[in-house]
């Protein structure tokens, strides 16, 4: 039997990376690699909402069915609730195979709080887009000025392979009859060039946190972290305030004004006090709002689809992917570098003059977010 504190996959060498930001960048990449894709187009996203965005997918898909390439598709059931049946005819009437994960019911309440968040593109085996954004015209720029700001990481080489396999392990649970899409890679070589997946099912198996506390712990120069969501565990909150207290550089940001949840915002700010005093560094993004997820130390950063949340901890199935490559370091520092000029510093002595307000919407937030840590720790996978 497999300890619980291994790790599903081994690292990897043989890898390329391409950071790639908001829908601007990543859409079109991602759209070109299914119109190359030559045997096999695997899609798995938790956000899939008819609009512009995902008729663009929606008709690439189509053409790549059409030209013998199999195509499947899993998503979320209640992530997917904005997919006209129309759309979802569209795929299925076209030969793609079409797994919606979990279907909520007032009947099978617990297994309807068990969401597949994971947002991944996987052709041929060979390539891969891992990250945060979901395929909705919220992250499209040609749409509003308002578009979400969000990052994807585009991956050719070995690491591809275990993706595929984290996918296949998913859809083979629920759905007949079974992919078997994987071929054998060489395990990493290279100390400074590797790349590793992290899995999230739950309480029993999050590599993710687990291996983001390892790092954050061991950092010796900085941490940087964005995160939309950021109602963490105190495990990974004591960390930073550990790392910044030994005088590493800890800077994280945070949306600001703009927000899908601001209730979600009021109670990431109910953790400001007690970082600042341990002299982390709080920004506030500014121009939009910002949904990417990525952890940076030292010279290894993961990004995927954890939002580091009691979801995440307890119910979700998430994927990320966690790095040591010197090229696509100095890609994630310069996103870091850019959206660290976009955001506004929170100064420790006028946030401790907030307004008796703005402390009363932190402590309500509070009320509610505590109400579903326990939620999702009662109904744990």
């Amino acid at each position: 039997m497999k300890k619980k504190t291994a790790y599903q996959y081994p690292w990897r060498s043989n890898n390329t990376f391409q950071v790639l930001v908001d829908g601007a960048e990543f859409f079109p990449a991602m759209l070109d690699e299914i119109k190359k894709a030559k045997q096999f187009i695997l899609l798995e996203h938790y956000l899939f909402e008819s609009g512009k965005a995902a008729n663009e997918f929606i008709t690439e898909l189509c053409r790549a069915r059409e030209k013998g390439i199999k195509v499947f598709v899993l998503l979320d059931e209640y992530g997917s609730k904005g997919l006209n049946i129309q759309d979802k005819d569209k795929l299925i009437n076209s030969g793609i195979q079409l797994l919606l994960y979990h279907p909520t019911s007032i009947f099978h309440f617990s297994k309807s709080l068990k969401r597949d968040h994971r947002k991944l593109l996987i052709a041929d085996n060979k390539v891969s887009f891992i990250g945060g954004a979901g395929i909705t015209d919220e992250f499209s720029s040609e749409l509003s000025n308002d578009y979400w700001h969000d990052v994807m990481l585009k991956i050719e080489g070995d690491v591809v392979s275990d993706l595929t396999h984290s996918f296949q392990k998913i859809w083979n649970k629920y759905k007949t009859p079974h992919l078997n899409l994987i071929s054998k890679k060489q395990t990493a070589t290279d100390k400074k060039n590797k790349a590793r997946v992290l899995i999230a099912e739950g309480a029993e198996r999050n590599e993710i946190i687990r291996a983001i506390i390892k790092q954050i712990r061991s950092s010796k120069n900085r941490v940087w972290l964005t995160s939309p969501y950021f109602i963490s565990s105190w495990k990974i909150r004591r960390a930073l305030r550990d790392a910044a207290k030994k005088g590493i550089d800890v800077r994280l940001i945070f949306p600001g004004e703009h927000s899908d949840h601001n209730w979600i915002t009021h109670g990431i700010r109910r953790y400001y006090q007690r970082l600042l005093k341990a002299n982390a560094a709080v920004y506030e993004f500014q121009p939009r709002f910002t949904h990417s997820k990525i952890i940076l130390c030292d010279d290894w950063f993961t990004i995927g689809s954890s939002n580091l949340d009691r979801w995440n901890q307890f119910l979700n199935l998430d994927a990320n992917i966690e790095v040591y490559n010197e090229q696509a370091y100095q890609q994630i520092t310069k996103v870091f570098k850019a959206d660290f000029a976009k955001s506004s510093l929170i100064i420790l002595n006028q946030w401790s003059t907030r307004s008796f307000l703005q402390q009363s919407k932190e402590w309500i937030s509070g009320i509610a977010i505590n109400f579903l840590g326990f939620i999702s720790r009662k109904f744990k996978r």
